[in-house]
């Protein structure tokens, strides 16, 4: 199971696009996966024949995780009757039951979908206590499974990790805690009657469930605040048209929109005042080299955001066309692995619906994100005279642990700066 995106930890197999006894070759796309943030197809590392789907339609694998067969068509298949049975259990087959030879080979997770269906207590128990520890003293664990040992205070040194190499995962994790939990009736959060006739029950995707986790994570662990600038628009309105008004007469035209031009003062900005393109690190702070903006896009089944690379050295015409085809990529489930790591920061315009102004929650690990409401007319005071001006409110939410209300202020300075005189947008 190949890593595709920073923040996954395992994919779900939605459907094999080649079936076993089928010749594969190399790059060849093999299956759909869903991933914490996407619908992604994923290419053949090898070619040959594929003898074997370990984890079927429908199931997940941990990241690192073989998934299936490929080898030549007359090659003996390893011993799987191991894999079979702790398949059968709802166990995991450890890494060192089916060897390497030539192909790409599977490993697999409880049956029924992973995350979306856990395998009972004991199973994981059983599992889990096959595997090796890791070797001199090194302990393999997720980022998640960290995070959640450490929230709970459990020693994480105890538990057999269940993933790649002896890895502890977040399902070895919860299992731990369930086996630990005390007797006595303790407070939980309150759930929803499940689905009745009045009721509707929604099973959360992996998307859903990744945004929940996330922002969640984000709020608790981020001290947030908030800082609000009203920009006055009549220049930009007028620099956008030109812009358009020229860029219609190249045979493959492209449109700059308002939020083109913001994404363009945001990442000149992010240069000017570097304190801002950051992420907290617990005993330090990581100042990011690359300027590269997310871009919030929401999709039926939630939102993702999209990463503009080395946006403050692109041109707004580059700009323009590589962020219709980030949206693009993402209503039709095609985004690149790439195309939504490694962002720095984070613009999401809501500016579209109507909406005055509001506040965004930070998207971990960056340090800040800027909400955009709708360009609006508004009678403002010019030279003592009452006038109707273009305006439009911007939030910058900021995580206090990494940057004050005055360095977040004198970025809302820069951003209003090019944006009413953007003829800046263009050096």
């Amino acid at each position: 199971m190949p890593k595709m995106g920073d923040t996954m930890e395992e994919g779900k197999i939605l459907q094999w696009l080649k079936q076993e006894g089928d010749a594969v070759n190399k790059g060849e796309m093999l299956a759909e996966v869903e991933t914490d943030k996407v619908n992604i197809e994923i290419e053949a590392f090898t070619a040959g024949v594929l003898r074997k789907i370990l984890v079927p339609a429908g199931s997940a694998a941990p990241i690192g995780a073989p998934i299936a067969l490929i080898g030549s068509a007359d090659e003996p298949l390893p011993g799987n009757s191991t894999n079979d049975t702790v398949a059968a259990q709802g166990g995991v087959a450890a890494q060192g039951d089916v060897p390497a030879h030539g192909g790409v080979v599977a490993q697999l997770i409880a049956p029924g979908g992973g995350r979306d269906q856990l395998a009972p207590t004991g199973a994981i128990n059983r599992a889990a206590t096959a595997l090796p520890l890791p070797q001199q003293g090194r302990i393999f664990i997720s980022p998640i499974a960290r995070r959640l040992a450490s929230e709970h205070q459990l020693d994480y040194r105890a538990i057999r990790g269940s993933g790649p190499n002896g890895r502890i995962i977040r399902m070895d994790v919860e299992a731990a805690l369930r086996v630990q939990a005390p007797a006595a009736p303790v407070a939980t959060p309150f759930i929803a009657p499940a689905e009745t006739e009045d009721v509707i029950e929604i099973p959360l995707s992996n998307m859903r469930r990744t945004i929940a986790r996330r922002l969640t994570q984000s709020m608790q662990s981020a001290p947030h605040f908030y800082v609000t600038s009203v920009i006055d628009t009549t220049k930009l309105a007028a620099l956008r048209q030109q812009i358009n008004d020229y860029a219609a007469r190249d045979p493959s035209p492209v449109k700059v929109s308002f939020n083109d031009l913001i994404v363009k003062a945001a990442a000149l900005a992010l240069v000017r005042i570097p304190q801002v393109n950051v992420s907290f690190a617990e005993d330090k702070i990581l100042q990011k080299k690359q300027v590269n903006i997310g871009i919030a896009v929401a999709l039926e089944q939630g939102l993702i955001v999209p990463v503009l690379h080395d946006a403050d050295k692109r041109g707004l015409l580059d700009i323009a066309r590589e962020s219709r085809r980030l949206a693009e990529a993402a209503r039709e489930n095609k985004l690149r692995s790439e195309d939504f790591s490694g962002g720095t920061f984070t613009v999401s315009n809501l500016g579209m619906f109507d909406v005055e102004s509001f506040t965004a929650v930070i998207n971990p690990p960056e340090s800040a994100i800027l909400a955009v409401g709708s360009i609006t007319p508004t009678p403002v005071v010019v030279d003592g005279q009452i006038v109707v001006r273009d305006r439009v409110k911007v939030t910058l939410s900021s995580d206090h642990r990494a940057l004050d209300g005055a360095i977040a202020a004198r970025f809302l300075q820069e951003i209003k700066k090019l944006l009413e005189e953007p003829f800046g947008l263009l050096l």
